[in-house]
């Protein structure tokens, strides 16, 4: 009997110690037609350093509202994530097209200089999507390749270019009640580039 009694007690530590491991945040939320789907933006990080910084310490546009802390759970933040809204908006299951965001100032030479040094050090942008990274495809030699992020520039042949255009794949899972979807994520993230050469206008 006391050998039971032991394993009850072990089986009982496991499951308790597994549950003191739970990040909260992943769960899915249910979203009806035409609610409002909100992108929030990550620091941006590089491949050749540790070091990651605001999505807006570079002259991209911001929310009519201001910027927001968007950190929504314990998990995020004991990731170190510096999470912030974003002046992406879509409907569910709503298709929009050439929806202009905003038109920045001229670049200052210091602003300038600090986005190509971002763009030499392949910093990259990282999207979040009712919890879920976007997904950026692209195709080479034949083979389809996914990234959690995209460049936020870069150069070809001393020319600076910033990827200014975003076009967003939704994809939801349907439930069986009526005009009500859950979020399987952003896919297929095309970004498309804008000239940023010598202080000229960034766009969202």
């Amino acid at each position: 009997m006391g050998n039971f009694a032991a394993w009850v007690l072990a089986i009982c530590l496991i499951f308790q110690s597994g549950y003191g491991f739970y990040l909260p945040g992943s769960y899915p939320r249910k979203h009806v037609v035409g609610c409002y789907l909100s992108v929030k933006v990550n620091s941006l990080t590089s491949i050749d350093t540790e070091m990651s910084f605001s999505y807006y310490s570079l002259p991209f546009c911001k929310p009519k509202e201001g910027v927001k802390d968007g950190a929504e759970n314990l998990g995020e933040l004991l990731m170190g994530d510096r999470i912030e809204n974003s002046p992406y908006r879509f409907k569910m299951y709503t298709n929009e097209t050439e929806i202009f965001l905003c038109q920045s100032n001229k670049l200052s030479a210091d602003d300038f200089k600090l986005l190509k040094e971002r763009n030499d050090e392949m910093y990259q942008v990282n999207l979040i999507l009712d919890n879920l990274p976007a997904i950026r495809y692209t195709k080479k030699e034949g083979f389809m390749l996914r990234w959690t992020e995209y460049p936020a520039g870069v150069n070809i042949q001393d020319a600076y270019y910033v990827f200014n255009h975003l076009k967003f794949k939704v994809l939801v899972h349907k439930y069986e009640e009526t005009n009500v979807a859950r979020m399987r994520g952003a896919e297929d993230v095309e970004v498309m580039p804008g000239i940023g050469n010598g202080g000229s206008d960034v766009h969202g």
